[in-house]
């Protein structure tokens, strides 16, 4: 467990990898982490449906492999913590492969989950605890592993939660307010904590965990009544409190009746023809399916919508008639939707893999002029996944397009961008890039905000002098070949597609 949470401890939001298996060779190696001292998470900026933003973080890796050393030797105990909640769907639990966790019921399930919880129930309270991550105080852990009162009396005792607390204070530069959003460990974390107020809640009202159940921090309970609901709510408030959370006053909701599992767009959605058994069929449930999408998106603009029409194209369009349809009702997605963009890199690849046509000049012009827009706005979700898509197509990003992004704050976009003018002799002349130098050779870069920068730079001989700030771990580090950002030949997994029964082979005739 130790070695894949220390490489598997980010999102899918991300355009490259962190971190690699050399990485985690490289630190496993390592006896011993270096004398903790405060470091600084990378800051990254990520796009949800209907303009909401989502701030993640990438933590410097030995102040994550601190984390993550701490919570592989203690799994068992925090295993046996999460699971003082008979509520929670979203409890971590280990997979035989791939990630490091995996939710304990995966969020297909929800929906049949929900119906079961329904029988008994006439009234829905709906609940979201305000600023998830970003609200959990750090001593809290300590309190909802050791109970707060003997927590406080004993500060300073070498036991776990303890041990926690000073581990996550150290990933955000000794900060007690809020965990980093995007590492495994800060999911595992706060599932310790909500299992200590789901206990509590349950303890007060045992008939709540037939009728209720909680996804990471949204709680739904069908209540047999409104004072139910009720009564139900102002507990779980102060039980929150007890932890220093709140609720969302904006998203909690007592209605009457019992609220559907799914959202009606999604259902309609699902339901949406969709037939494969010639081109011309195919083109056209293309084009009523992007319609109906286009539709319910102005109608629930925060739901992902568009991003659930381009995933339920499968078998994947690959006629001469249906591809180019598709191609643009994804392309048209993108401008209406930026969140779509990490799907949109895998349908361009994907058909580029197969033989299809993506080296169009439209969209060329439309990644260009997108790019400009978000790099204005320093949009690191937007401006990495657009990068990624031209790098890894090998399509040209203009020049005005590669200032914009030379002078944003987004350490991955300046990788990503500083990689593609590796490869484009015109554009590196165009492009000045002395300010990014300039951060990765500051003195001390590789405790700050822009440890990635300094580090990717460092590594690929993009700055001087080529230093380790005095650390024997970052130079081990760059000595076993370490590098955050994977090259284009590096495989990586892919999009996986039906072929649509009309077609005998990939590509055009």
């Amino acid at each position: 467990m130790e070695r894949s949470l220390t490489y598997g401890y980010l999102p899918h939001e991300l355009p490259f990898s962190f971190t690699s298996e050399s990485f985690a060779k490289a630190a496993l190696g390592l006896t011993r982490v270096a004398k903790p001292r405060p470091m600084m998470p990378v800051r990254f900026s990520v796009a949800r449906a209907g303009g909401i933003r989502r701030p993640i973080e990438i933590p410097n890796p030995f102040a994550q492999l601190g984390l993550v050393q701490l919570c592989s030797a203690e799994w068992r105990t925090l295993q046996r913590l999460t699971a003082r909640s008979t509520i929670s769907l979203s409890r971590p639990v280990k997979p035989r492969t791939g990630r490091a966790l995996r939710y304990r019921h995966q969020l297909g399930e929800r929906p049949a989950i929900a119906i079961s919880r329904m029988p008994g129930g006439a009234v829905t309270l709906q609940t979201d605890v305000s600023q998830f991550y970003a609200s959990i105080y750090t001593h809290a852990v300590d309190w909802a592993v050791r109970g707060k009162t003997r927590a406080k009396r004993h500060r300073h005792a070498a036991v776990l939660g303890a041990d926690l607390d000073a581990r996550l204070r150290e990933a955000r530069d000794g900060q007690t307010a809020g965990i980093s959003i995007g590492p495994e460990t800060s999911w595992l974390v706060s599932e310790v904590l909500m299992a200590r107020v789901d206990e509590a809640l349950c303890t007060k009202f045992p008939n709540l965990e037939r009728r209720a159940f909680r996804f990471v921090d949204d709680m739904t309970f069908y209540a047999q009544s409104e004072g139910e609901a009720y009564d139900v709510l102002g507990a779980y408030q102060r039980f929150l409190a007890d932890f220093e959370l709140l609720l969302n006053p904006r998203k909690v909701n007592v209605s009457t009746g019992l609220e559907p599992p799914l959202a009606t767009w999604a259902s309609s959605l699902r339901q949406v023809r969709y037939r494969h058994d010639t081109d011309t069929h195919l083109a056209q449930d293309i084009v009523d399916l992007f319609a109906f999408a286009l539709e319910a998106r102005n109608r629930f603009p925060t739901d992902g919508v568009l991003s659930y029409a381009i995933k339920r194209c499968d078998p994947f369009p690959g006629g001469e008639s249906s591809w180019p349809v598709y191609r643009d009702a994804v392309l048209a997605a993108v401008t209406q939707e930026p969140s779509t963009l990490r799907y949109v890199y895998e349908v361009l690849v994907f058909a580029r893999t197969h033989g299809l046509e993506v080296n169009t000049d439209r969209l060329v012009e439309v990644f260009n002029q997108l790019c400009v827009t978000h790099a204005q706005l320093d949009h690191g979700f937007e401006v990495s996944w657009i990068l990624s898509i031209l790098r890894e197509l090998r399509l040209p990003l203009d020049s005005t397009a590669g200032k914009a992004v030379a002078a944003m704050e987004d350490n991955c976009s300046l990788i990503l961008l500083r990689d593609m003018l590796e490869s484009s002799p015109r554009l590196s002349l165009l492009v000045d890039m002395n300010a990014a130098v300039s951060r990765a050779e500051t003195k001390g870069a590789l405790s700050t905000s822009d440890w990635l920068l300094a580090y990717e730079f460092r590594a690929a001989r993009w700055c001087r002098p080529a230093v380790w700030d005095h650390s024997l771990q970052w130079k081990e580090m760059n000595k076993a070949g370490v590098r955050f950002l994977v090259p284009s030949a590096v495989k990586r997994k892919r999009l996986r597609r039906k072929r649509p029964a009309f077609l005998t082979g990939w590509g055009y005739s």
